[in-house]
């Protein structure tokens, strides 16, 4: 799998890359689709055989990849808003307007008018529904940076698609939010309010709606690879959130397989600006690399000190929600948020910043 040639058929991988062809599909797709497979194939074979597929062993061993690379994924995507002046006039909701209103919520939670009790006790009764509100969101922010993913590889590989296929690709992703909370709501309690998405008949609804979604977006995929072709990193890309729900589904405990899939597939995107941006400045290769490295490390160290070492030495006796707590969910839908305002494929300051380096190439 070469590069596309103008009477490409069949899947293929296109010489034109974010880091490398290979490194793309690795990172953005492949190694999340072998570890999906493979944890579907242990949950049918342990549930067929009536084993356990508790999984509570195991995740307390995955630690090191939250440190190294879930938490770090948070913290690369404030580099890119808050490094730059104009971000502030051009992203004036991402960077000023949504954190003021998560700070003010985290101090009406703290108040005793409204059922808290300071730092180390927050109101229940905000701080759960942030919670859920932060989980639900998710989906949205799961689909979006799949589509993204998927638009990135079409441009780099020529991939064109008409009106009515990226509507029902789009859309089938929608579905997966449909999904998201309807799986979700099954573990709340029951209330009136939300009857109507409980329970075993609306969560069969929810998984035909997402068969059905798949089914249709892998036509248009495979009627793309038979007329023009398609880049496997397009293909790879929305085979893997499929199998991210689908583990979901069979092992709701696998779910920090699903985070550190998400993030390592985000991490080559900032990872592309911050070189093409240095390319720009006429750093040399040496002073991109440390910059690089500069920057994760950073990241690694930000994660550990907001999502790690204030749970771990300033919890509640009680097991109140506390401000380190709250910070950790505001700090999640900052970033759902941040990413669907700065990362619009479609403006040209985006891509210029994603793409210059292929812009580079084809003109020399």
């Amino acid at each position: 799998m070469t590069k596309r040639s103008p009477k490409s058929r069949g899947v293929f991988l296109h010489e034109g890359a974010l880091i490398s062809p290979r490194v793309d599909f690795v990172t953005t797709s492949a190694l999340s689709i072998v570890v999906m497979i493979g944890l579907c194939v242990f949950a049918v074979w342990h549930k067929g055989g009536g084993g356990s597929d508790d999984l509570s062993g195991v995740l307390p061993k995955l630690l090191a990849l939250q440190v190294l690379l879930n938490w770090p994924h948070f913290l690369v995507s404030y580099r890119l808003l808050y490094s730059r002046k104009s971000n502030f006039s051009d992203f004036p909701t991402a960077t000023i307007i949504a954190p003021l209103v998560l700070v003010a919520i985290a101090i009406i939670a703290m108040l005793p008018m409204s059922g808290g009790a300071g730092p180390l006790s927050l109101s229940l009764k905000i701080a759960y529904p942030m919670w859920l509100f932060a989980s639900f969101y998710l989906a949205w922010h799961y689909t979006g940076q799949t589509w993204g993913v998927m638009m990135s590889f079409a441009r780099i590989s020529g991939l064109r698609l008409t009106p009515n296929e990226r509507l029902i690709l789009r859309m089938g992703l929608r579905t997966l939010i449909f999904w998201h909370v309807v799986w979700g709501l099954q573990t709340l309690p029951d209330l009136p309010v939300i009857a109507v998405f409980q329970g075993d008949a609306m969560m069969w609804v929810a998984n035909c709606v997402a068969t059905l979604s798949f089914a249709s977006g892998a036509y248009v995929l495979g009627r793309k690879v038979v007329t023009t072709g398609v880049d496997i990193r397009v293909l790879g890309a929305f085979l893997a959130i499929y199998l991210w729900y689908l583990v979901l589904f069979l092992m709701p405990d696998a779910f920090i397989f699903i985070q550190l899939s998400h993030a390592l597939q985000y991490m080559i995107f900032p990872t592309r600006v911050e070189i093409n941006e240095a390319t720009h400045a006429k750093k040399t290769n040496r002073e991109k690399t440390r910059s690089l490295i500069a920057t994760y490390l950073m990241s690694v160290a930000g994660g550990a000190v907001i999502f790690y070492i204030p749970d771990a030495f300033f919890a509640a006796a009680a097991g109140a929600p506390t401000v380190a707590s709250y910070l950790a969910i505001a700090i999640n839908i900052h970033h759902y948020y941040t990413d669907s305002a700065i990362w619009k494929l479609r403006t040209q300051r985006v891509a210029g910043s994603l793409f210059a380096h292929l812009d580079t190439k084809q003109k020399g």
